[in-house]
C-alpha cells in the first residue's frame, strides 16, 4: 500500500462566515397591533347565538396567525441557503473521501472475520489436543467467547480451555462416584437403582434421592402389610380349586395361577420386578 504510514490531513481552508442579523423593523407596532387583536377577542362568549360569530372571529384570528409563520418561514429559507449550500460542498468532499474509505471499510471487517474464524480453528485444534490429558471428550467443550478475541492470549485461551476441561472432569468424576452411592444404597434397601441414577443425571443430590428411597420402602412396606392384611382377612372365605383361587361367599375366582414366558432385557426385567413386588405380585422362577 503506498504512504501507508504517511499522516492524512485535511489542507488548510477558510470559510467566509458574515452572521446575518435579523431584525423586525418597528416590532414595538407590530406588537401592540397583535395585543390589541388578542385582547378585543379574548372575553368571547360561544353560546348557540354568538357560535356563527365565534367561528368568524377565530378564522380571522388563525389567518393573522398564519401569516406570522408564513414570514418567519421565508425569511428561514432565505437565512439557510447560504449554510445549505456550504453544506452541500462540505458532503460532496466527503462523498470522494468515501470512494476510498468504504472498500477499506468492508475489506477490514471481511479480515475480522477471517481473523475470529482463524483464532477459533486454532481453539478447536487445541480442544482435541488437550482433552485426552484430562479425560474428556472434546464434544463435551464448550466454546467461550473470549478465547476468540483478538485481545485474547493464547496463554489466556489455554488457561481457559484447561479451566473448563477440570471443571467437567471434576463433575463428571462426582456424577460416577454419585452414581455408585445411590447404586449401594438402592441395592442395600433392595429397590431397583435405574430409576433413581436417572434422576441424579438429571440434576437431583444424592441427600435427597437417599432420603427418597427411604421413603418409598415405607410406603411398599405399608403397601405389603396392608396387602397382606387383607389376602389374610380374604383367605378365611377362599378355597383353591385347580390352578384358582374361589370365594366361597360369592364364588368369584380371585386369583388365578397361570405361567408366562416372558422375553425382556435385563433392565426391562428389573423394572417388572420391582412392579410385582410393589404390588404384592407373587412369581417364581420355573426352568433355567
Amino acid at each position: 500500500m503506498t504512504n501507508a504510514i504517511q499522516p492524512l490531513e485535511v489542507p488548510e481552508f477558510s470559510v467566509e462566515y458574515t452572521p446575518t442579523k435579523i431584525e423586525i423593523h418597528d416590532y414595538e407596532n407590530l406588537e401592540r397591533a397583535v395585543q390589541a387583536y388578542s385582547h378585543r377577542y379574548s372575553d368571547i362568549v360561544v353560546t348557540d347565538d354568538t357560535e356563527s360569530e365565534a367561528k368568524d372571529i377565530r378564522a380571522k384570528l388563525n389567518k393573522l396567525s398564519n401569516a406570522l409563520d408564513d414570514r418567519r418561514k421565508e425569511i428561514k429559507k432565505q437565512y439557510n441557503e447560504p449554510y445549505d449550500a456550504f453544506a452541500n460542498d462540505i458532503k460532496a468532499l466527503q462523498a470522494t473521501l468515501a470512494e476510498s474509505i468504504n472498500p477499506l471499510d468492508t475489506a477490514l471487517k471481511e479480515l475480522t472475520v477471517h481473523q475470529r474464524e482463524r483464532r477459533q480453528k486454532h481453539v478447536e485444534e487445541l480442544i482435541i489436543e488437550m482433552a485426552p490429558n484430562y479425560e474428556v471428550s472434546p464434544d463435551d467443550i464448550e466454546i467461550d467467547s473470549k478465547w476468540l478475541n483478538k485481545s485474547t492470549s493464547k496463554k489466556a485461551v489455554t488457561e481457559g480451555v484447561a479451566a473448563a476441561m477440570k471443571l467437567i472432569k471434576a463433575k463428571r468424576d462426582k456424577l460416577d462416584t454419585d452414581i455408585l452411592t445411590i447404586e449401594k444404597y438402592a441395592k442395600v434397601q433392595k429397590v431397583e437403582p435405574a430409576g433413581w441414577v436417572d434422576q441424579l443425571k438429571q440434576g437431583q443430590d444424592v441427600e435427597y434421592l437417599m432420603k427418597a428411597i427411604d421413603n418409598e420402602v415405607e410406603q411398599q412396606t405399608a403397601r405389603k402389610r396392608e396387602q397382606e392384611a387383607k389376602a389374610a382377612e380374604e383367605a378365611l372365605h377362599q378355597e383353591s380349586k385347580g390352578n384358582a383361587i374361589v370365594d366361597t361367599n360369592t364364588g368369584e375366582v380371585v386369583s388365578k395361577s397361570v405361567t408366562l414366558k416372558i422375553v425382556a432385557t435385563i433392565p426391562q426385567m428389573n423394572l417388572l420386578k420391582s412392579f410385582m413386588d410393589s404390588n404384592g405380585i407373587k412369581y417364581m422362577r420355573v426352568g433355567a
